[in-house]
Order: C-alpha cells, then structure tokens, then sequence
C-alpha cells in the first residue's frame, strides 16, 4: 500500500522520534533506591564534610584505577525512606542497591557497597558475586572491629574513614594516606650511604661498597614506589570521579555475601 506524502512524514517523524528518544535517553533510574551521587561517596545522611568525602574519594579513584575494584560508600538515614522497595532490613536493601547501581567491575564482579544507615544504626558491607561468600569471614572483622566500635561513639565520619581504609587494605591489598614508609627508607638509604662513605674512607671498602649499594637500592626502590603512586593520583578537573554514580558504575552484581552491623 502506498503511502501519501503527509503520512510518510508523519511515519518518519514518528521514527526519528523514537530513535532521539533512545539515543538521548536520560539516565539510568535507580528508583526506588536512593539516587547515586557523582563519585564514589554518597552521602545522604550527610555524615561527612566536603573534605572528608573528597578525601575518601580520592582514595576510592586510585584504588580503581590501579586495581579495577569498585568500591562505593553511600550513607542513607533509614530504610524506611524507601518504603517502595518493601525491605525491612539491611542485608535485602544493600543487595537491592548494589544491583541497582551496578556496583564492580565486569567480568571480575568485584565491587563492594559500604552502605550506613544512621537512624536505624545498622551498617552493610555487601559484596559482589565474584567473591561469593569466601570473603565473607574479612567483611565481618572489618565490621566488627573497625566501623562498629566507631559508631557507637557517635564518630561517624572516623568510622566511615576507618572502614573504608580497612575494606581497601583487605580487597584491594592497597594502603592509602601519605606514604610515610617512604620517608623512613629515605632515612635508612642515607644512613646506609653515610656508613658506606664512611667505611671507605677508612679503607674498608668491601663493607663500604655493600653499604652503598644497599642505599642505591633502597633509593631506586623509592624512586619508582614515587612515580607509581604519582600515576595514581587523580586529575584536578570535575571529571576525576566520573567511574561512580550517575550510570558510570561498571555493571556488577552483588552475591549476597557481606557483613551487617549494628551499635
């Protein structure tokens, strides 16, 4: 059947609409979790200054970006500000928002939530199905011996900071913070060469030599622990925490495992 020229346009304009529609669709709708911030903190309950979340944002970056481990802190202040997701409690309502949000990396699914719910005092470290439950044992030592003991003195942000640290060292097998091993080998590598130098000197070249060489090689070392971490640090422009939030998580899934809290 032929069509006349005013419905060809009008087919065609039906057409190019549902085809910007898809193309420039909004984003992702997480409802009826809470929306996701920009970054890798979220912080509804608002627990955190600007600079202690920048702080943990900054730790969150690198450890993605050196070992692909998506790590999200997000602070709610009760469940029951969701009431259209029918959870009644913590352990359902992180498994819920961590599929949501798409936390971790695929095809590893190794993503981890650190979710704190003020009001209900009840906190949630859920993981992604590629650990299954074999790291379930870590998630509740950290829980129990870091975060809770925090927040039941009221030191949330400690608490948060803290755990977050814990959860980094544990998974990611990362320390964040200012690398002060660094300052010390320094202090070792110039003793070492001071002592060499010395030995020389006094004509004990061999041990001199030994001494020496050890300092270069400590030297060397911080060297290049330097410029790893220099590559690690992250860009100044807004851009820096785009891996989080807003449909920029990376697809994962959570396997139900973890570890619940509560103070």
């Amino acid at each position: 059947m032929k069509l006349s020229l005013n419905n060809q346009l009008i087919f065609i304009g039906i057409f190019l609409n549902l085809f910007c529609s898809t193309i420039f669709s909004e984003e992702k709708e997480y409802f009826p979790y809470p929306e996701p911030g920009s970054g890798y903190v979220t912080d509804h309950a608002e627990l955190l200054t600007t600079d202690e979340e920048e702080n943990i944002e900054t730790w969150l970056w690198q450890v993605e970006s050196k070992t692909n481990i998506e790590i999200i802190v997000v602070t709610i202040n009760s469940i029951s500000d969701y009431p259209e997701t029918n959870h009644q409690s913590i352990e359902p309502f992180a498994t819920g928002l961590f599929d949501s949000y798409g936390i971790g990396n695929l095809p590893d699914n190794n993503g981890i939530l650190l979710l704190i719910a003020k009001k209900d005092r009840k906190a949630r470290i859920e993981l992604g199905a590629g650990y299954g439950r074999s790291r379930d044992g870590d998630a509740e030592a950290i829980m129990q011996s870091v975060i809770v003991p925090n927040f039941k003195k009221e030191d949330y942000p400690k608490g948060i900071a803290e755990g977050t640290e814990a959860i980094i060292r544990e998974f990611a097998n990362m320390r964040i913070g200012f690398p002060w091993y660094l300052v010390w080998m320094s202090l070792g590598a110039v003793v070492l060469l001071v002592i060499g130098i010395s030995l020389i000197k006094n004509g004990k070249k061999g041990w001199g030599y030994v001494f020496v060489g050890l300092a270069i090689i400590i030297i060397l070392f911080i060297i290049f622990a330097a410029v790893r971490i220099i590559q690690h640090l992250p860009n100044d422009d807004s851009g820096s925490w785009s891996s989080g939030g807003m449909g920029g998580f990376g697809g994962g899934s959570s396997g139900g495992g973890g570890a619940t809290g509560g103070w």
